[in-house]
C-alpha cells in the first residue's frame, strides 16, 4: 500500500519462468510496454534466452533468477518458491502479474505469501484441455482452484476458457475475466510475396501452405505432414512450411523424412518475419490439439487468409462469430487433406472466408481492445487494493501518450466490456 511518503510510481512484474518464447509471451511483452508507457516500472522473470532478448529489445527489466521450471520438481520447486517470496519480499512490487500454469502456481504462491498488494493471473490455456483424461482434468484443475484463492484476478484469453474453468469450479464468477487475445495489424510485407515464394523454393503455380507454431507436441503438427502425404496422392502441386521451433523438431523432420515427403515440407525454424510469410501464402492451416487463443490464428485473420483450423473450444468460439475458417476434427488427417482439396478447388471460398477472417479480427480481436480491458483491470485492482486513484486518460488520449513507446499505428484504444468484480478485502486468507 502507498502512503504519501512513498514514490508513486508503480512496479509490475511480469512472472513466466522457464516458459519458452511464443504467442503470450508477445502478450506479455505488449502488457510491459503499456504499462511502461504509463511511466510504471515494468520487470520480467524470465529464464528463455530468446523471451529474455526481446523483454530487452521492448524496454523491459529482467528478473534472471532460475527458480520456476516446467517440469515437476518438488523440492527444486519448494526452494525455488521460497527464493522467489524473498525476492518479491525485498522489492516493492504493487502488482505481480504471472502466466501459463506452472509460473502461475508458483507466482502465485510466492506473491501472496510475500503480501504483494495485487496479484493477477492470466491463464492462456489450461495444463489440460479438452482430450486430456478425466484424471488429468481433475488433477489440474485442483491445482488451478488452490492456486485461485491467491490472486485477486484471473483471466482467460477466450470466453470458452472462462466457462470451462467455471464447469470446472476453479474460481467464482467474480473473479475471472475474459479478456480475448488481440494482435496489432499486420504490416505491409517488406519482400514482394512473390520474392519470398521464390527464396523458399515454392514454384509458381503451387500451393503455398503455411503453418506457424511452436514445434511442441500440443500443436498437432504430424497431422499437417500426414495430411500432405495423403494429399500428394491426388495433388502434386503444393508445398507445405512450417514457421517455428521447438523440442519436437527433430521428430517431425524425421516424420516427413520417412513418409518420402520431405521435398514437400519446409522447416524454416524461428521466423520474425510472419508479416511476409502471411503475405506470401495462398492459405493456413492450424492442427493444433489445444490452444487458449492461438496469435497465429489472429495473425492469420489479420492477414486475411483462408485457415484449416481443428475444432477446440477456442476455435469454435471464433467460428461461432462468422463463418471465417474450415474446422476439422483435431488428430484428423484425412480431415485436414479434404479440406486442402476443398480450398484448392474453390477460390471463391478461400476469398470469402479471408475477408470473413479479416472483418471478425477488425471488430473483435485488435491489439487495442485487449490492451486497454489489461489496463483498466489494473486500475480497477490498484484502486480497491491500495486505495490508489490513477489519472485515466480517454481511448484517444491513450492512444497519443503511448504511441512513441509502443510504436502503434492503431487509432485509439477501445473500452473493455466487462468489468471486474475484485473482493475489496486487504487480507488474504486460505
Amino acid at each position: 500500500m502507498f502512503t504519501d511518503k512513498e514514490p508513486k510510481t508503480i512496479r509490475l512484474l511480469h512472472i513466466v519462468g522457464d516458459s519458452r518464447f511464443g504467442g503470450a509471451a508477445r502478450i506479455i511483452l505488449r502488457l510491459g510496454q503499456i504499462a511502461k508507457a504509463e511511466g510504471w516500472h515494468v520487470d520480467v522473470l524470465a529464464t528463455d534466452p530468446t523471451f529474455q532478448q526481446a523483454a530487452r529489445r521492448h524496454g523491459l527489466g529482467l528478473v534472471n533468477v532460475d527458480v520456476i521450471r516446467r517440469d515437476i520438481r518438488p523440492f527444486w520447486d519448494l526452494a525455488g518458491l521460497c527464493r522467489l517470496r524473498e525476492l518479491l519480499e525485498r522489492e516493492p512490487y504493487q502488482i505481480v502479474h504471472t502466466h501459463t500454469s506452472k509460473a502461475g502456481f508458483v507466482g502465485r504462491l510466492a506473491a501472496w505469501l510475500a503480501g504483494v498488494p495485487v496479484i493477477v493471473h492470466t491463464a492462456h490455456g489450461f495444463a489440460f484441455h479438452e482430450r486430456s483424461s478425466s484424471s488429468a482434468r481433475f488433477f489440474y484443475a485442483t491445482l488451478e482452484r488452490i492456486a485461485s484463492r491467491w490472486c485477486d484476478q484471473i483471466v482467460s484469453v477466450s470466453e470458452f476458457h472462462r466457462h470451462w474453468a467455471l464447469e470446472l469450479g476453479i474460481c467464482k464468477p467474480f473473479k475471472i475475466l475474459a479478456i480475448p487475445n488481440g494482435i496489432a495489424d499486420i504490416r505491409s510485407p517488406k519482400i514482394a510475396p512473390a520474392d519470398l515464394r521464390q527464396r523458399l523454393g515454392v514454384r509458381d503455380g503451387n500451393l503455398f501452405i503455411l503453418s506457424m507454431a511452436r514445434l511442441a507436441p500440443d500443436k498437432g503438427l504430424e497431422y499437417l505432414i500426414e495430411a500432405a502425404t495423403i494429399l500428394q496422392r491426388t495433388e502434386r502441386r503444393f508445398q507445405v512450411v512450417i514457421a517455428g521451433d521447438g523440442p519436437v523438431r527433430a521428430r517431425l523432420h524425421g516424420l516427413a523424412r520417412d513418409l518420402g515427403i520431405a521435398d514437400r515440407v519446409i522447416f524454416l525454424g524461428f521466423r520474425e518475419d510472419v508479416d511476409d510469410l502471411l503475405a506470401a501464402c495462398d492459405l493456413v492451416v492450424l492442427p493444433s490439439l489445444r490452444e487458449g487463443l492461438s496469435i497465429a490464428l489472429l495473425e492469420a485473420m489479420a492477414a486475411g487468409k483462408p485457415i484449416i483450423a481443428t475444432s477446440i473450444g477456442s476455435h469454435l468460439e471464433l467460428a461461432s462469430q462468422a463463418e471465417m475458417a474450415r474446422l476439422v476434427p483435431p488428430a484428423d488427417a484425412h480431415a485436414i487433406c479434404a479440406s486442402i482439396l476443398r480450398f484448392a478447388r474453390d477460390p471463391s471460398l478461400m476469398a470469402r472466408l479471408g475477408m470473413s477472417a479479416r472483418a471478425l479480427f477488425e471488430s473483435r480481436y485488435t491489439e487495442d481492445r485487449m490492451l486497454n480491458s489489461y489496463r483498466q483491470l489494473y486500475f480497477d485492482l490498484l484502486e480497491v487494493k491500495c486505495s490508489l486513484r490513477l489519472p485515466r486518460p480517454s481511448g484517444d488520449a491513450l492512444c497519443a501518450d503511448t504511441q512513441e513507446c509502443m510504436n502503434h499505428g492503431d487509432s485509439g484504444l477501445l473500452s473493455h466490456t466487462r468489468q471486474p468484480r475484485p473482493d475489496g478485502g486487504h487480507q488474504r486468507s486460505l
